[in-house]
């Protein structure tokens, strides 16, 4: 099974490749940080058991990167700890990277794993690292790490089965595994067509259109707070926003009712707490989109998130109503996914682009993040995968214990602080998560409030009441 990369005139390298839009909130999210802050890395740990070909791993690895570019890629300079850095620029490199190999006693093996996981990258030479653990004959942990500008949640799934196959057709051919369909999209070519000048200039006519829109909600107006407490170093509190198995289900029969999306039901249900406490009208939250609208761009493993801003207007109407309005904010919201955030921000705040980093959150009031429904798949910690007969392989968790960020300046400690964050999952037939704030500038007690107002609408949406 051999595959030969696309050819592409970017691909030489000759000239530095500019951000793709999908990268440019990862990149201002990069730089918000100091240098000595932890790596923001998306990684991938397998527990290999049983007999492993490791050339076979190894040659599948590197099928893999070869048809990906994004896994290709480095900076061509280094990021730097200033946040008014300008984008260095990327390359790709021809060839795909090693496979390095370890040898540790199996007692020895989370610690080692957690050793390499704590190395950060050297984002010049690549922005990805892959590792092998081997423990023993028939045990062996393969560590794959990416740097968040060129690897996104939804990617894991991706690499994953592209590791299965891979493998299954080098030590079993033709052993019936479900076949890819086709070749992913061309990285580099996705970001010449952003950066062609009349995609440009529209693009940044929508921009400014957009921050038009965003200024009007407050965009540029955060939640009232303690803004002169605020420190570098943030520090998190978070209040509780778990829903038991007999609320999601009714939540879920009010959704279907509504013909709305369970993520409309939650941003509605937050926004109106949110807005109840702190007496808007108006507020913005952030939500994640992915741009995989193509089978090649399904195929492509890449940063294809971005953060986009949903306007919510909260003045009183009814229940219904407000429901579709959110609903429909959100559908809107996701024609902006192509819109890089700093080209937003610099037009609703008014400060030119590349002077200074913008946190992710910089407009926001509330942000939410909801996995195993939509869009963000839970992880299966355990789930083997379908490697061949005899050699199971099941996804680890296993973390490095990092040190909280530190902020590169006050305005990247002021967005993120000023922020509501709340972070939501679906499993097992039930919703968990929490609502955090950074303590320095929220007050715990208007947090728990805006947590009492959520559970009261919750409870409101499933006997089908109103507002």
């Amino acid at each position: 099974m051999t595959h030969q990369p696309p050819a592409h005139p970017a691909s030489a390298g000759l000239t530095p490749l500019p951000l793709f839009s999908r990268q440019d909130w990862c990149w201002e999210w990069t730089r918000s940080y100091t240098g000595d802050s932890p790596p923001i890395l998306s990684s991938e740990t397998l527990l290999f058991r049983g007999p492993l070909d490791t050339g076979a791993l190894r040659d599948t690895l590197a099928e893999i990167a070869t048809r990906h570019e994004a896994l290709r890629l480095h900076l061509v300079a280094g990021a730097g700890p200033d946040p008014s850095a300008a984008w260095p620029g990327q390359a790709l490199r021809p060839a795909p990277g090693p496979l390095d190999t370890v040898r540790v006693a199996p007692q020895e093996s989370a610690a080692e794993v957690t050793r390499i996981l704590s190395q950060p990258l050297d984002l010049t030479d690549r922005m990805t690292r892959t590792t092998l653990v081997r423990t023993g004959e028939e045990e062996h942990f393969l560590v794959a790490q990416f740097h968040h500008l060129i690897f996104d949640g939804t990617s894991h799934l991706i690499f994953r089965d592209l590791l299965a196959h891979g493998y299954h057709e080098r030590v079993a051919p033709g052993h019936g595994t479900a076949k890819r369909r086709g070749d992913p999209a061309s990285y580099t070519g996705l970001i010449s067509r952003e950066h062609a000048p009349e995609a440009r200039s529209a693009l940044r006519g929508r921009a400014a259109a957009l921050a038009g829109e965003l200024r009007a909600y407050g965009a540029a107006d955060p939640l009232a707070g303690d803004a002169g407490a605020v420190v570098a170093e943030a520090e998190f509190g978070s209040v509780p926003l778990t829903l038991t198995a007999e609320q999601t289900r009714l939540l879920l029969r009010r959704s279907r009712a509504e013909r709305v999306t369970l993520h409309t039901v939650l941003l509605a249900a937050l926004s109106h707490a949110v807005s109840t406490e702190y007496e808007r009208d108006r507020l913005l939250g952030y939500v994640y989109t992915h741009g995989r609208t193509s089978a090649g761009a399904r195929e492509t493993l890449g940063l294809f998130s971005n953060v986009v801003p949903v306007p919510v207007e909260t003045g009183r109407q009814t229940l219904p109503a407000f429901l579709r309005a959110v609903h429909d904010s959100v559908q809107a919201a996701s024609d902006s996914a192509d819109l890089p955030l700093s080209e937003v921000t610099s037009h609703v705040l008014e400060r030119p682009s590349g002077d200074g980093a913008y946190y992710r959150s910089a407009l926001a009031h509330l942000e939410l993040r909801l996995s195993g429904v939509t869009g963000w798949l839970a992880e299966e910690p355990n789930r083997p995968l379908p490697f061949p007969p005899g050699l199971t392989v099941t996804p680890q968790r296993l973390h490095p214990d990092h040190p909280l960020p530190v902020f590169a300046g006050r305005d990247q400690a002021l967005a993120c602080a000023s922020t509501l964050f709340a972070d939501l999952k679906m499993a097992d037939g039930a919703l968990t998560g929490s609502l955090s704030y950074e303590n320095h500038y929220h007050d715990a007690g208007k947090v728990a409030r805006v947590a009492e107002i959520f559970r009261h609408f919750i409870q409101r949406l499933s006997e089908q009441g109103d507002l």
